[in-house]
């Protein structure tokens, strides 16, 4: 892989700065490299393998703590958030835990705000609308302290580059194109995307959000946002246990320069490299970290394995009586005895006493879920902004 990147190095835009090419019809000529096939069967493979393990309730914390905190990490950083990763994973854990309080800190609320965004793809479901996506802008963005109008499209024009010196890198969408090229692209990724394979489809689709940079704040938060709730939405449910920010904007530059290069020469295939490696890397580092810490893989008989194994994929609640006929040859009782056990190792919880007693898979997030479903609901469109589209 690294001699992969190495030769990415290469793809540099000819010149500054890269301007927004107008496009009437989303219509992008896309082409992948021959490693791409076997690396997105890896890819499918991980995924699958993450779903099979299962974690103690305090470990699968400890872990969305863990890849939570990285990804906000370096996407927020990258736009300027001062917090360090330490810092960020102590609002993580917080939060996560359930004690989530709206800061006046903005980088702090910063990070709230992802939680609640990155964790919510319910929230943000396909098909989108230009509403939708403005939604997701202003939750990110809310109470951080930016000083642009949030929510909605941007009606003046942009320049990405140094705001210090004037150096100009890249120059977005004029404000009037906006409208229709959004159109353009909401519509390739409802319709036209589904026959592309979620990677590549996903990687295409935030790269023109982000040329296209439709509002006047957070178009970079918003667009890797939106990357995440579509591969989790369209094929790699499992994505969100995995470092994939990290590994994309470790070398910001290579980053930066793959997105200038894709405007400028309208290949897809350099930036697809990047972020598929990039993917792949990160599922890796996930596979090994939740092997080491697997249930299943903790010296437990056949029969807790199958309860476990069962009561997640059950999600609700379960009676002692029904677990018994998920195990061959074993009496009510003795389950009852074996969920009793799995309920002190951490990894399911009950209510009720005795033979009324349920049982379910110990959910970690339960308070964080309840309290940012109540904000999302404050917050559902009632101060966002409608954008305007163009009939």
């Amino acid at each position: 892989m690294m001699s992969e990147l190495h030769q990415l190095t290469r793809c540099k835009p000819s010149c500054y700065p890269v301007k927004h090419r107008y496009k009437d019809g989303f219509n992008p000529k896309i082409t992948v490299s021959k490693e791409f096939g076997p690396r997105v069967r890896k890819i499918l493979e991980l995924d699958m393998e993450l779903d099979r393990y299962i974690l103690s309730a305090t470990d699968h914390l400890d872990l969305l703590t863990e890849v939570y905190a990285s990804n906000i990490y370096w996407s927020t950083s990258l736009e300027g958030n001062p917090l360090s990763e330490d810092e960020v994973r102590i609002v993580t854990r917080d939060t996560l835990s359930g004690n989530m309080k709206e800061s006046r800190n903005g980088p702090v609320q910063e990070v709230i705000n992802h939680l609640i965004c990155l964790h919510s793809p319910d929230a943000f479901c396909l098909p989108w609308s230009d509403p939708t996506i403005c939604a997701l802008n202003y939750l990110l963005l809310k109470g951080t302290g930016s000083s642009s109008t949030i929510g909605r499209y941007r009606d003046e024009p942009a320049m990405v580059g140094e705001p210090l010196t004037g150096e100009e890198h890249f120059i977005p969408a004029p404000p009037e194109w906006i409208p229709k090229e959004m159109s353009q692209l909401i519509q390739w990724t409802n319709d036209q995307a589904l026959v592309y394979e979620p990677i590549i489809a996903a990687t295409v689709m935030s790269h023109e959000f982000e040329s296209i940079h439709p509002f006047a704040d957070g178009n970079g938060r918003t667009g890797r946002s939106l990357f995440h709730l579509y591969l989790q939405q369209r094929a790699l449910k499992n994505s969100h246990l995995c470092k994939i920010d990290h590994k994309l904007l470790e070398n910001k530059n290579l980053y930066y320069d793959l997105l200038a290069y894709t405007d400028q020469t309208g290949s897809y295939e350099e930036l697809i490299e990047l972020v598929s490696i990039a993917v792949l890397k990160s599922y890796e580092e996930a596979q090994e970290a939740l092997s080491k810490k697997d249930l299943l893989s903790a010296g437990l008989d056949e029969a807790s394995k199958r309860l476990l194994i069962k009561a997640k994929a059950r999600k609700g609640y379960f009676s002692r009586k029904e677990a018994a006929s998920w195990v061959d040859g074993m009496s009510e009782q003795t389950v009852g005895k074996r969920l009793n056990e799995l309920e002190e190792m951490g990894a399911l919880e009950s209510t009720g006493q005795t033979r009324a007693k349920r049982y379910r898979m110990k959910d970690p997030l339960a308070n964080f879920k309840a309290v940012a479903m109540a904000v999302r609901k404050a917050e559902s469109g009632e101060d966002v902004e409608t954008p305007r589209v163009p009939r």
